[in-house]
């Protein structure tokens, strides 16, 4: 095991993980939603609506708005407005008067940044070409692509964006954004965590955060390398 192996290791054992997955947690706040929309009188049936519209309306926007139910926090929310009382930080489901806030929160991100336009805003701020991107996260051309597309449809999953973010050289702020950009939150949770700790030691390697995942049992990402001119095979 490996000098960053080890740190990553002794960083898991000391930090409290979430012992729910993304998956676990979202059907979680999945359930908060619902229980909020049923406890709603008749007339607030169009605010109902509305908010059901939205959650159903793609698979980004629906991540969102449960990671919001979650806890009633809004991770884009900026400090001095958190002050203000901004954020509902909440750990009961909401009361008939902040059901509207659900609508503040769809109103604010219903025109976000999509996730393609995120990483293209970065990519330029970064004076970085795609190709020099997906060469840098190990991602077929094809994928990355995909997962950037303008058009949108394409539900992009959290360890693409993970490796996009890697290939864009990104700190711990833009990755969040980026994150959020495709419905995800950084979690307390070991694969998060790992790449959190890369991030912070701007270490851009996929194949070390292979390595690390590797010696503790994890998932890696899958790596593509270009071995002649128009061919990418994986590794």
């Amino acid at each position: 095991m490996d000098s960053y192996s080890q740190a990553i290791k002794t960083l898991l054992q000391r930090e409290a993980l979430e012992s729910e997955s993304d998956e676990q947690l979202l059907c979680r706040a999945d359930n908060k939603l619902n229980a909020i929309l049923q406890e709603a009188t008749a007339d607030d049936s169009e605010t109902v609506e509305l908010i059901r519209a939205y959650a159903e309306s793609d698979e980004t926007n629906r991540r969102k708005l449960l990671a919001y139910c979650e806890n009633f926090v809004d991770p884009t929310c900026r400090d001095e407005l958190a002050a203000q009382g901004t954020q509902i930080v909440l750990h009961t489901y909401l009361q008939k008067n902040d059901l509207y806030k659900l609508i503040d929160f769809i109103n604010i991100h219903r025109q976000d940044t999509a996730f393609g336009e995120a990483v293209y805003k970065l990519m330029d701020r970064h004076g970085m070409t795609a190709p020099q991107v997906y060469k840098n996260a190990m991602l077929r051309r094809q994928d990355f692509a995909r997962a950037t597309s303008f058009g949108g449809g394409y539900n992009v999953t959290k360890r693409v964006a993970w490796q996009i973010i890697i290939g864009l050289h990104c700190n711990i702020k833009e990755a969040d954004k980026v994150l959020f950009s495709a419905g995800y939150l950084r979690r307390k949770n070991e694969l998060d965590l790992i790449m959190e700790y890369f991030i912070d030691n701007k270490n851009y390697d996929i194949v070390a955060i292979n390595a690390v995942l590797a010696d503790l049992n994890l998932k890696e990402f899958p790596c593509y390398e270009a071995k002649r001119r128009g061919d990418l095979s994986i590794k």
